[in-house]
């Protein structure tokens, strides 16, 4: 905080002491005014200017989580801050009934003011404060990231647990791996494994991948 910060800071706080003062000696006056306990008078105007600036201070603590949560503090601010006003304005138009009713009256809103702050402020309910169970998910702002297929990872022991496939002379084919190899000067039993090279010869000659 800058200098012009904190003078403008000490300007708001001694016109806020000012003017508390003068409405807390109003205030007071209309409690002496009614049939009340008077020893209890000094109590009454920190009841009202104290709803005043606990509303307030709700309604700038939900001032992130949209106009609905901040219109109930600001509703209450503004009733108890027309009763201080009429009470600093017209004293003697207060009823005695009103001025004994305030107290009764602000203990209920006090603690509903402030199961509202609790409510408004839980992230779950303030993510699905605005959408109904037939609504769908809001989509974020935030481009998605390019997908990408998952790597397929060939199993540890595969290459240790499965074993090539000998060509012999039960093999379909074999036959004519055999013919093909004779043609091709091969020395080749007519029983009995097939040489590989022979194998791999005949398959690379016809374009397959050669397996041992």
């Amino acid at each position: 905080m800058n200098r012009t910060d904190k003078a403008a800071a000490a300007v708001v706080a001694g016109i806020a002491a000012g003017a508390f003062t003068l409405s807390y000696e109003a205030l007071r006056g209309v409690y002496l005014g009614s049939d009340g306990n008077h020893g209890l008078s000094p109590v009454y105007p920190l009841i009202v200017e104290g709803f005043v600036t606990v509303a307030v201070w709700v309604a700038y603590r939900l001032r992130d989580h949209g106009w609905k949560a901040t219109a109930y503090p600001w509703i209450l601010a503004g009733l108890f801050f027309a009763y201080s006003l009429w009470s600093n304005a017209l004293p003697e138009t207060v009823p005695a009934p009103v001025v004994n009713g305030v107290p009764s009256l602000s203990v209920p809103l006090a603690v509903h003011l402030f199961t509202h702050l609790l409510k408004k402020r839980e992230p779950l309910a303030v993510e699905l404060a605005d959408y109904g169970p037939d609504d769908e998910e809001p989509m974020p702002d935030e481009p998605w990231p390019a997908w990408e297929p998952p790597a397929v990872q060939a199993p540890i022991f595969a290459a240790l647990t499965e074993k090539p496939r000998a060509v012999t002379a039960a093999t379909d084919s074999s036959a004519l791996i055999r013919e093909w190899g004779r043609r091709n000067g091969y020395a080749v039993k007519d029983t009995g494994r097939i040489p590989v090279d022979v194998v791999r010869a005949f398959m690379k000659a016809h374009g397959e991948a050669a397996t041992p």
